[in-house]
């Protein structure tokens, strides 16, 4: 616990100092402030747990007064003297307890910081029940048993046209009651029914010409404090016009989705295209469109069937229906996609809040027939900047839900002209990348692998290239995304492994031997249940050793389906493949989680490498990594190294093995052959000499 103590007198800091050192605490941590003006300085610039202060009379007319107002969430405790008077009343705003400074003890610190703490939160929550509802959408107001207004909300007030105290003010006697007595009438039988101890509900009409009428669901709850005797009636109410008219037109049109429910497609767009034009006619009303994708929801239909796809689907659809404000609308696209339309908002703010929130209530458990399941969304936002069709704004928000999908699990992207370019460039990629696997334009790459403490050629890194007829050689950052996303992975990275293992034959002929050839496998491609399979057909094709090729795994891969993942690499073990986890360093990095798994070497990312010799923290990452890898029976290789420095330092820190531009590049693998040969005779040359 951090305490800042403010003590005028030397002594009787020096005094405390003493006893807490004899009282050996090494949970306490205390500062110390001479005069309040230190204190004030040193609480701008330090977060402090707890302020002990000695008081004395000339405080309350001091500006500290003024800086402790300020910390309304920092307990408080005075040290004061015996007979002398606490002038609390300028401390009313605050929580402090006052300890007799002559009987003080640290024992007593503890117990009074608790107590304090606990003060300071039931504070905070009433303030926060406070802020809640003065602020909810619905009206709320708390009748005391004779039907006077004891609390309202802002909402209530606007309800019921109270522009006044509501001192002496009953229920139905209200500003909007006194205008309609049908109004009037059905308030009265309903506070009359809260009486006798029933939750009462009305569905309430009110004209209000010349516009529409509008629907009002109100409700009264009863509240006992003991005996069955009603002490308090808490009345709710939501504007369910909009609701009712949507209602009526899903009667009259039959437009729903048979699972869920909720309305579809077309029924969405035809809300989507009202709320568009109401938009445009009026001042500081804007519509804004979410797009929501389940993440990984293929793997739930493919593992647990389609049943428990279905549920989830129709669970999931509950909780966004709870998760909506007034007015919003969900529909269900198809598969795992849903839509919302918010109509009526302010600013855009109020959609990423709302793509906030859903994503927190999916990531509560999933549980059914004893599975625990975990969901999350990918959800991307349009908003109607009055210019926009319907067709636009679907659009734009499906492009910025792709966006959210590619930043990970569990997020929210909105949409921007950029995203409109970068999607009809992914659309030509894929066009490019159909044509590629047609026409064979794709093209492997190898790095060399080096033995660090021999220096010898092991091995070499199997890497993507895409040839295009027109572009020239594009590298893998520009074109992995689109064939992940779209499943041509599945294909070229079979033609990878077939391709890789025949060139490793092929330079066995030519007598390059290499131990082995490192193959990345993507995260899609992992979860094929044809991958051991296609692998194993490859190696067979080519009459090539399962030793001689390592296959490469991300760390994020390792952690999606742990069971399954061990399952698959347990098989890959038993072969005879090595396992490396790539890029390790960026992900999880845990290796004693990688205790679970049966893997053979981790391979540190270039990021790390880069900075081992000009920044600490890299190299006792990388240290820490060699260290604790070899302890777990792991081999490691460092990757990027371009430095005779980065090499030394390796070695020197006993890293296995090595790949980078310092001993060559990616190469063609004729290219490499002739490389290969030539660093083999000029390592024999060394070692001859």
């Amino acid at each position: 616990m951090y305490i800042l103590l403010v003590e005028e007198s030397a002594q009787d800091y020096l005094k405390l100092r003493q006893s807490l050192d004899a009282e050996s605490s090494d949970i306490l941590t205390l500062d110390w402030a001479p005069n309040y003006d230190k204190a004030s300085q040193m609480l701008q610039k330090n977060n402090y747990d707890l302020l002990l202060i000695a008081y004395y009379d000339t405080l309350s007319t001091l500006p500290f007064t003024a800086t402790l107002k300020n910390l309304k969430s920092t307990p408080l405790i005075f040290l004061t003297l015996s007979g002398q008077v606490f002038k609390n009343n300028y401390f009313n705003d605050l929580h402090f307890e006052l300890l007799d400074k002559e009987k003080f003890s640290w024992k007593q610190i503890l117990p009074s910081y608790e107590r304090l703490k606990s003060l300071l939160s039931c504070h905070a929550e009433t303030q926060q029940f406070r802020l809640i509802f003065d602020h909810a959408f619905t009206f709320m107001a708390l009748l005391d048993r004779d039907g006077y207004l004891k609390e309202v909300n802002q909402a209530a007030r606007q309800f019921l046209d109270i522009r006044s105290d509501i001192k002496e003010l009953i229920l139905w006697e209200t500003p909007l009651a006194l205008r309609r007595p049908q109004t009037q009438a059905q308030l009265r039988s309903m506070f009359e029914t809260a009486q006798k101890n029933r939750f009462v509900r009305y569905e309430i009409n009110i004209d209000n010409p010349p516009e529409e009428s509008v629907t009002i669901d109100v409700t009264m709850t009863p509240i006992c404090l003991s005996d069955e005797r009603v002490n308090w009636i808490l009345i709710e109410g939501r504007d369910l016009t909009e609701h009712k008219l949507i209602e009526q037109q899903l009667l009259h049109a039959n437009l729903n989705d048979p699972l869920t429910g909720l309305p579809n497609r077309q029924l969405f767009i035809e809300y989507l295209e009202k709320a568009i034009q109401r938009a445009h006619s009026r001042s500081n009303y804007h519509v804004a469109v979410l797009f929501l994708d389940l993440d990984r929801f293929r793997v739930i239909n493919e593992s647990l069937g389609h049943d428990m796809g279905d549920w989830v689907l129709m669970e999931t659809a509950h909780r966004l229906q709870n998760c909506l404000p007034e007015n919003a609308l969900l529909a269900r696209s198809g598969g795992d996609e849903f839509m919302i339309l918010l109509e009526g908002i302010e600013s855009l703010e109020t959609a990423s809040r709302l793509a906030n929130f859903i994503n927190q209530e999916l990531s509560r458990t999933f549980v059914l027939d004893g599975y625990e399941l975990i969901a999350s969304a990918s959800i991307g936002i349009a908003y109607d900047s009055k210019t926009g069709e319907s067709a636009d704004l679907l659009r734009d928000a499906d492009t910025a839900m792709f966006h959210a999908k590619r930043m990970g699990k569990s997020c929210y992207a909105i949409f921007n002209k950029t995203m409109h370019t970068e999607a009809m460039s992914r659309l030509q990629i894929e066009t490019d990348i159909h044509r590629a696997l047609e026409q064979q334009d794709f093209v492997l790459f190898y790095q060399p692998q080096i033995e660090l403490q021999t220096e010898q050629l092991v091995g070499v890194e199997a890497l993507i290239r895409f040839r295009h007829p027109q572009n020239g050689l594009i590298l893998p950052f520009e074109f992995l995304n689109v064939l992940e996303d779209t499943g041509l992975i599945v294909k070229l990275g079979e033609w990878i492994v077939q391709t890789a293992c025949q060139q490793l034959k092929h330079w066995q002929h030519a007598d390059l031997y290499l131990n082995s050839v490192a193959i990345n496998l993507s995260p899609h491609q992992f979860r094929n249940s044809n991958l051991i399979r296609s692998i194993v057909d490859a190696v067979k094709m080519a009459n090539v050793s399962p030793e001689n090729l390592a296959l490469e795994i991300t760390e994020s891969l390792l952690l999606e389906d742990v069971q399954s993942t061990v399952k698959t690499l347990g098989i890959f073990k038993d072969i005879g493949f090595k396992v490396t986890i790539d890029d390790f360093g960026t992900g999880y990095s845990c290796l004693n989680y990688l205790k679970r798994f049966p893997v053979d070497a981790i391979k540190i990312d270039h990021s790390f490498i880069k900075g081992i010799v000009t920044t600490a923290e890299d190299a006792a990452i990388t240290v820490a990594t060699i260290d604790m890898a070899h302890a777990l029976g792991l081999t490691v290789i460092a990757e990027g190294v371009e430095k005779d420095e980065q090499r030394d330092f390796l070695i020197d820190h006993g890293c296995d093995f090595v790949q980078g531009y310092f001993y060559a590049p990616p190469l063609e693998a004729e290219t490499l052959l002739e490389w290969g040969k030539q660093y083999i005779r000029m390592m024999q040359g060394k070692t001859r000499l």
